[in-house]
């Protein structure tokens, strides 16, 4: 996981990023007269693209600044260069960048963790439900899990690499991941994944099938990878069918 100075540099990078951007737009006005004219909505579509993938959109401005902003983007657009009365800015524009995002950052946090607590409170319920079902067994981590289908043979231990299929879902039945859509086995470590997830492949031989139902501390918890399904503190179901064990 990022520190926050990693973020404010990595913020600081697709900032100047997208002023570079700017800037070859800028550059190429003369280029684009003689073009056919497309779709305004494609203009449009560039001030989007540009205000998301700066980072700005994560951030809180006044109506004040956004229309600077704004208003700064349009005397760009028609610059050759960047004066250096605007260079020497700089220092006071990543001055106030570190702050709009430090702001964006402690928010996106508060927001996190409501839907960190939701999501577990959810899951705790759903679990405890669970365990009133015949077949269903608790593991003294945490997880809970049912067998499928018997297999033959050893069970894997954690020293092993295995090939195997799954399927991944939230408690509410969205698909997060699945090697069964993708009809190509997965073959990994079981160091390698999250402990509710190798510890429930323990529990089935080869040939053998198994759900596991994992708690949020055994699975991402409150920091799954940006972006995916998985949010904090969701609750995972993976079935899987153990293939081999290598």
């Amino acid at each position: 996981m990022k520190n926050n100075s990693d973020s404010i540099r990595a913020g600081m990078k697709a900032w100047s990023l997208c002023a570079i951007i700017s800037m070859l737009l800028a550059s190429s006005a003369n280029a684009a007269e003689e073009a056919p004219q497309p779709d305004p909505k494609v203009f449009e579509a560039i001030g989007m693209m540009f205000a998301q993938g700066s980072g700005l959109s994560r951030m809180e401005f006044s109506d004040k600044e956004i229309d600077l902003i704004i208003s700064g983007i349009v005397k760009g657009m028609k610059l050759k260069e960047v004066p250096a009365e605007v260079q020497s800015l700089q220092p006071k524009i990543e001055a106030i960048m570190r702050v709009k995002m430090e702001i964006a950052r402690k928010a996106k946090e508060s927001a996190g963790a409501k839907t960190s607590s939701a999501n577990k409170a959810k899951g705790q319920q759903f679990l405890a439900d669970l365990q009133k079902k015949e077949g269903v067994l608790k593991d003294p981590s945490g997880f809970l899990y049912e067998i499928l289908k018997e297999g033959t043979g050893p069970n894997p231990t954690m020293n092993d690499t295995v090939r195997l299929h799954y399927h991944g879902t939230l408690i509410d039945g969205t698909v997060f991941d699945s090697s069964v859509q993708r009809k190509q086995p997965a073959s990994f470590p079981m160091r390698g994944v999250i402990k509710g997830f190798s510890g429930g492949l323990t529990k089935v031989k080869v040939g053998g099938k198994v759900r596991i139902y994992i708690p949020s501390e055994l699975g991402y918890g409150d920091n799954p990878r940006p972006g995916g399904k998985i949010k904090p503190g969701d609750t995972l179901i993976f079935e899987c069918e153990l293939h081999e064990i290598k």
